[in-house]
């Protein structure tokens, strides 16, 4: 099955940025690394790095949602910078639930920013509303003054965190695409470049990307 599913993923290269990794799979493990031409550069590494995390959580949810106990290993070889993520089949308990729908609870639109924050913060990232005010010097798709504004954030700022950015991501659009709100992301360069001018807004942590959540979705 992960060796179907990782292909079918490869599919979505735009959405997973398929150019900046690949896969080895042996028996019931699959391991994921970042290409070689992509460990030079911190911000390529990290692009990498992300999209891996995205794959690691498609996967996931599918492992999951087919009843299947598995076991994720990050950074299993300190010595291999290349080597992100071993994912394991453990066995199969027979729960399914075959649902597109990563948060089985969400039934509601307005839960949306409740659900990304509890999400980010399982795995050590804090959302942050931002007064739009601080978005002057970031140039952002669309602004409207119809949405707010949260910022994405991190105590530190490494592989690790990376990896759960790219988890988040992945949740987000999975729950973007059973919802459709209208979310706008804005992230990578666009946020490297302007990360000490929204540091304070966030009590100088490390932004990791900027979401917008139509007013109406975030309305008591």
């Amino acid at each position: 099955m992960l060796k179907i599913w990782i292909e079918q993923i490869k599919n979505k290269a735009d959405h997973y940025g398929v150019d900046c990794w690949k896969y080895n799979f042996s028996s019931n493990m699959l391991e994921l690394s970042v290409q070689k031409e992509y460990l030079e550069h911190e911000m390529e590494f990290r692009k990498a790095v992300i999209s891996i995390g995205k794959v690691l959580q498609a996967l996931h949810h599918k492992l999951t949602d087919k009843g299947y106990q598995h076991h994720v290993q990050t950074f299993p070889n300190l010595d291999n910078s290349a080597l992100i993520a071993a994912v394991r089949i453990l066995s199969k308990s027979g729960v399914k639930s075959n649902s597109s729908c990563p948060d089985h609870t969400l039934n509601d639109k307005k839960q949306l920013p409740v659900k990304l924050e509890s999400f980010a913060r399982a795995n050590q990232l804090v959302l942050h509303k931002i007064d739009p005010s601080n978005l002057k010097d970031v140039v952002i798709p669309a602004p409207d003054s119809d949405f707010n504004w949260y910022a994405l954030s991190a105590n530190n700022d490494n592989p690790f965190i990376w990896l759960r950015v790219g988890y988040w991501q992945e949740y987000m659009n999975c729950l973007e695409d059973c919802l459709q709100t209208g979310l706008i992301v804005v992230k990578d360069t666009t946020i490297c470049s302007n990360r000490l001018i929204l540091s304070s807004s966030v009590s100088h942590r490390f932004v990791q990307l900027l979401l917008g959540i139509p007013k109406e979705v975030t309305a008591p």
